[in-house]
C-alpha cells in the first residue's frame, strides 16, 4: 500500500498541551513517575493558587478537558498565543469546545449552551456512555452544591468571568515558573521532535504506528485509524494530524477536533521520557530563557537540524542581515502565521534566536555567538572521545 494513503504527520513543538497536563499531575493526588517536578512545582505556586484554580477546574480531569478551549488555533503556538486564543473566544465558541469534551455531542451541547435543557435534566437524561463520562467529571450523581456542578454552571451562566478566570490561573502558573521549565524542556522536546521526523520518513509505513509510539493503530488496509475505545475514524475524514512531543503526558492522553470543512485533526502528545521534567536543573534556565550561548551550551546536530530546512534557512538569511517581527516574516516568505511560529521555535530551540522588544512588539535577529561557535562545538561534539552516540537515524526508507 503507498504511504501516500496514510494520513500525513505533522510534528510540532507547543505548550498548548503540556501546560494542561502539568497542571492535572500538580493537583491531582494519583501516583506519578513526576514526583520530583511535582515537589518543586507545587512550593513555588501562589498561596491562593488552589482556591483561583478550583474555580474553573475543581476535580484534575478538568485540566485536559481545558486544554480544548484552544482548539480554533491549530498546530504548533507559543503560550502567549495561546493565552491570546482563549482570552478572544468568543462566549459560545468556549461554551462549544470545552462542553463537548464531556457530552460529545454537539445537539446536546447546543441544547445547553441555549438553555432549552438545564445541566441538570441534560445529566438524568445522558445515555450510558455519556454518563460514565459525566460520572469521572463530577456531574454524575448531579448535586446542585458540589464543585463540578458550580464550575459547569459558571461557563453556562458566566461565560466570560469563567474565560478570565481561566486565562489568570494559566498566567499566574506559568510566570510561578512553569515559564522556565518549559524553556529547560523545549530544546530537548525540539530534538525528539526531529528524531521523530525521521521515523516518519524512514519508517515502514505499517510499523508507523508502534515506531511513533501512538496510543491508536493506524489501519491501513481498512484505511481506518483505530483507538483502543471507540469508533474508527476513516483516513479521509483526518484533515491534519499532529504527533507533538510531551514531558507530561503520562496518561497518554490524545485528542480530535472538528474543523471547519467538517472534518478532524488530531494530536497525540507523546511522552518517551517521562523523567525529563524531574531533571530539570535551575541552572539552565537562564540559558533557556536567552543568555548568550557559549561553546559548551550548543547541540550542532539541534542547530544542523534546524538551518537544514530550506524555510528555516531563510529565515535565518533574513534575520542575520535585518531584525525582523515573525508577522515581517511571515508577509516576506508568503506563509502563514503559525508557519513562521513552527520555524521561529525550531530555530530558537537551537540557540539561533535573538529576540528585543520594538514597541509592541519583538524583533527577532540571529544570534550571531552561537553561529560564529558552532563550528568549534561540532568539532568537539564530533571528534569527542566520550558520551553517547546519537545512531538512532539510519533507517530504511520508506517506498512510495
Amino acid at each position: 500500500m503507498s504511504a501516500s494513503t496514510q494520513p500525513r504527520i505533522e510534528f510540532a513543538v507547543t505548550p498548548r498541551f503540556d501546560v494542561f497536563y502539568a497542571l492535572y499531575t500538580l493537583t491531582s493526588s494519583a501516583a506519578t513517575p513526576l514526583d520530583t517536578w511535582k515537589s518543586r512545582a507545587t512550593d513555588r505556586l501562589p498561596p491562593d493558587f488552589a482556591k483561583r484554580a478550583s474555580l474553573v477546574a475543581p476535580l484534575p480531569i478538568f485540566w485536559p478537558l481545558l486544554a480544548d478551549a484552544a482548539q480554533s488555533d491549530p498546530g504548533e503556538i507559543s503560550f502567549t498565543e495561546l493565552l491570546s486564543t482563549i482570552q478572544e473566544l468568543p462566549a459560545k465558541d468556549l461554551q462549544r469546545s470545552i462542553l463537548g469534551g464531556i457530552f460529545h455531542d454537539d445537539e446536546a451541547v447546543q441544547t445547553l449552551i441555549t438553555e432549552r435543557r438545564t445541566l441538570k435534566q441534560m445529566v438524568a437524561g445522558a445515555p450510558a456512555g455519556v454518563g460514565e463520562l459525566l460520572t469521572a467529571f463530577g456531574l454524575k450523581p448531579f448535586e446542585s452544591g458540589s464543585k463540578a456542578v458550580r464550575a459547569i454552571t459558571s461557563l453556562l451562566e458566566r461565560p466570560e468571568p469563567f474565560r478570565d478566570d481561566l486565562v489568570s490561573v494559566l498566567d499566574a502558573f506559568w510566570n510561578s515558573g512553569f515559564n522556565d521549565d518549559w524553556r529547560a524542556l523545549e530544546a530537548d522536546l525540539r530534538e525528539e521532535s526531529f528524531r521523530m521526523t525521521d521515523v516518519r520518513d524512514e519508517s515502514d509505513p505499517a510499523t508507523l504506528d508502534v515506531q511513533l509510539n501512538l496510543p491508536v493503530t493506524m489501519d491501513n488496509a481498512g484505511h481506518q485509524l483505530r483507538p483502543k475505545s471507540g469508533a474508527p475514524i476513516d483516513y479521509q475524514k483526518i484533515e491534519r494530524c499532529f504527533v507533538i512531543p510531551s514531558a507530561f503526558n503520562t496518561r497518554r492522553w490524545w485528542t480530535k477536533y472538528t474543523s471547519a470543512s467538517d472534518r478532524v485533526v488530531l494530536y497525540f502528545p507523546i511522552a518517551r521520557d517521562v523523567n525529563a521534567a524531574n531533571r530539570i536543573r535551575r541552572d539552565v534556565t537562564a540559558k533557556a530563557a536567552g543568555e548568550p550561548a557559549r561553546r559548551t551550551d550548543i547541540n550542532a546536530e539541534s542547530v544542523f537540524r534546524a538551518l537544514g530546512d530550506t524555510t528555516r534557512y531563510a529565515i535565518a538569511s533574513i534575520l542575520a542581515r535585518t531584525p525582523t517581527t515573525s508577522a515581517d516574516l511571515a508577509r516576506s516568505l508568503k506563509v502563514s502565521k503559525p508557519t513562521i511560529t513552527h520555524h521561529v521555535q525550531a530555530l530558537r530551540s537551537a540557540g539561533l534566536i535573538k529576540e528585543t522588544p520594538s514597541g509592541g512588539s519583538t524583533k527577532l535577529s540571529l544570534s550571531r555567538d552561537t553561529v560564529a561557535d558552532l563550528s568549534g562545538a561540532a568539532v568537539e561534539q564530533l571528534f569527542s572521545s566520550s558520551g553517547e552516540l546519537n545512531l538512532g537515524t539510519t533507517r530504511r526508507r520508506r517506498q512510495d
